[in-house]
């Protein structure tokens, strides 16, 4: 009697194990019987056992769905990544970082009942993953605070016995550029505010990614400077006139702004959001 042959195949979702799987046997779904070994996990991916099936169960598949075949070819043909830019039909194949911060992503994303997709990108030290879907909105959260929570899960999943730090950052429907041009322009307008005034200006508390926008729009400005106040979630940017650091020097104006504020008395100059409401429970 002919040993039956089963041959395993994993990939970061049960389906491009089974895609794979496929296309390296020559067989299409349903030449071949399809067991689920595993369906992955954060640190895991899933697994799939395929047993080709007899011929004459083949045939007969075959007969019933004659266009099987070309239905799967073309799935696979979609399934692959885009070619590269010099035009080669090779697949863009990505770090091991870059496929454990898209599976664990999707995974959080599924179980977080968010209907996107997670693609992620990147050959050396510096990861993109992209959230695209229908419920972008809720993978964002209020001002980012999920998409930062989920960046930096993303994070410790990459570096995961890697001996270089890799950088991971995670977006959602171009949010980050969106983002980062709020609040350069923001910068500049308080900018102009500061300088004909002459009197400070406070802007809310902000995340490091956020108060990093801001210092570097105005680190060239002429007439203005910028510090960071507040501890905690209440760490914030306080925009100066460059007067006053010409006159104490820079020691002076870290002391006198960057150590106490009026912030949670006068409140805060109020910045675009993108992205979900914030709720209140």
């Amino acid at each position: 009697m002919e040993e039956i042959k089963r041959y395993e195949f994993k990939s970061s979702t049960v389906d491009d194990a089974v895609a794979k799987g496929l296309k390296e046997l020559g067989l299409t779904r349903e030449e071949v019987d399809c067991e689920i070994k595993s369906y992955g996990g954060i640190f895991s991916k899933a697994a799939v056992i395929l047993t080709p099936k007899a011929k004459a169960e083949a045939d007969e598949a075959e007969g019933e769905t004659a266009d099987v075949a070309e239905q799967t070819e073309a799935a696979e043909v979609a399934m692959q990544a885009e070619p590269a830019s010099d035009g080669s039909e090779a697949p863009l194949e990505i770090s091991a970082a870059a496929e454990a911060s898209e599976a664990f992503v999707a995974e959080l994303l599924a179980k977080m009942h968010i209907k996107c997709t997670a693609r992620a990108s990147g050959t050396g030290d510096e990861v993109l993953v992209s959230i695209t879907g229908e419920d972008a909105g809720a993978a964002i959260g209020y001002r980012g605070e999920v998409l930062d929570a989920i960046q930096y899960f993303a994070l410790l999943i990459a570096n995961k016995g890697e001996k270089e730090f890799i950088h991971v950052t995670v977006d959602a429907e171009n949010y980050r550029k969106k983002r980062k041009d709020t609040l350069t322009n923001l910068a500049l307008r308080l900018a102009r505010k500061t300088a004909r005034t002459g009197r400070k200006t406070e802007l809310e508390p902000m995340n490091p990614f956020e108060r990093r926008v801001i210092h570097t729009a105005l680190q060239s400005h002429p007439d203005v400077t910028t510090v960071s106040a507040g501890e905690g979630r209440f760490r914030h940017v306080v925009i100066v006139p460059k007067h006053e650091r010409e006159d104490g020097g820079e020691a002076a104006v870290e002391m006198r702004y960057g150590t106490s504020s009026d912030f949670r008395r006068k409140g805060s100059v109020k910045t675009r959001s993108f992205g979900a409401k914030k709720r209140r429970f």
